[in-house]
């Protein structure tokens, strides 16, 4: 099975280390050989020091990787209740991420707005002292239409402000239609 099999593994979530763009394979020799001469024209040279950080978070870290891999989950059970509490939005529990991806698509329907429309509204244009940063989910290609992200890695109060955020900003119709207005590729 090792000859037809690889996987692939990144520090990013397992240990907090987002942005390092460091990962490994475990596969057959011959492959690992292989996939080694594709990747050494377009990712080589990884910083030592993002190496030596990657060989200590597998020597040293998994205490505190699976305490906040932990803390992460409760941040995530408590967006998703939280969404959940608004009509029209549908979240399934993610199993392995801290990120959360709810369904709006009825209230982009309702409102005339594309969800990534929806996210850009949320940022800039929902009030003018605040807004809330999330992804919509164009940004993850055609099947992501209709959805938003958000990060869980905030403090709890700031997650539970966002949802009341969003709560109220899908009300605010009229600010919504001068969004659409001066934003047209938003429009659904």
């Amino acid at each position: 099975m090792l000859a037809q099999t690889m996987a692939v593994y990144t520090f990013s979530k397992s240990y907090s280390m987002s942005g390092w763009r460091l990962g490994y394979a475990v596969c057959e020799a011959g492959v690992a050989e292989t996939v080694g001469k594709m990747i050494n024209t377009s990712l080589s040279c990884v910083p030592p020091i993002v190496q030596l950080a990657g060989q200590a978070a597998l020597a040293n870290d998994s205490m505190e990787r699976d305490e906040v891999m932990g803390r992460f989950k409760k941040k995530v059970q408590l967006l998703v209740e939280a969404l959940r509490t608004i009509p029209e939005v549908e979240v399934l529990m993610p199993a392995g991420t801290f990120y959360v991806f709810p369904r709006v698509e009825p209230i982009c329907a309702r409102l005339g707005i594309t969800s990534h429309g929806l996210a850009m509204f949320l940022l800039e244009a929902a009030d003018d002292h605040r807004g809330v940063a999330c992804l919509g989910g164009e940004c993850f290609g055609p099947a992501g239409q209709g959805f938003l992200r958000f990060s869980c890695a905030e403090p709890d109060d700031k997650l539970l402000g966002a949802v009341e955020f969003l709560r109220e900003a899908i009300t605010r119709t009229d600010r919504i239609a001068r969004y659409l207005e001066a934003n047209p590729k938003y429009r659904r």
